[in-house]
């Protein structure tokens, strides 16, 4: 038998430590631990952000709500609906009007546009099945 010297002279990998073999491991790991670290601080500073800000809109809508219930309180007070003027309450009549005028052009528009669509679609679906066919 003929010795092998490059396969007796090559280093024996099963000796080394565990920490020598498992670098590149550990090294992905702490790479994905440092990028957790990250991104929970970046959520929870988004978290407080949210929160404080909720909290503003909270207190800001809860003011405006007590203002509103005292504004009530004072016009029950005052006989309600007569504390209206009859002014304040046909230009409220009219804006409602308008308003109902104004949707109904929107949902015509918008069932016109969705006829449109329908027959567009269609023409597409014949198109592609003939294109399939011709496949």
């Amino acid at each position: 038998p003929k010795a092998d010297w490059k396969k007796l002279n090559r280093k024996a990998t099963f000796k080394m430590s565990y920490k020598a073999r498992s670098e590149k491991i550990e090294g992905v790991l702490q790479k994905m631990l440092d990028t957790f670290k990250a991104n929970l601080a970046e959520a929870t500073k988004k978290e407080e952000d949210a929160q404080a800000l909720y909290d503003k809109v909270t207190a800001a809508k809860g003011a405006e709500l007590q203002a509103a219930l005292d504004a009530l309180t004072k016009m029950e007070k005052e006989n309600g609906a007569r504390g209206l003027s009859k002014e304040e309450a046909q230009e409220e009549v009219d804006a409602l009007k308008k308003q109902v005028v104004d949707d109904t052009k929107y949902i015509k528009q918008v069932e016109d546009a969705l006829a449109t669509k329908k027959t567009e679609w269609k023409d597409r679906k014949e198109l592609r099945a003939g294109e399939l066919e011709a496949i």
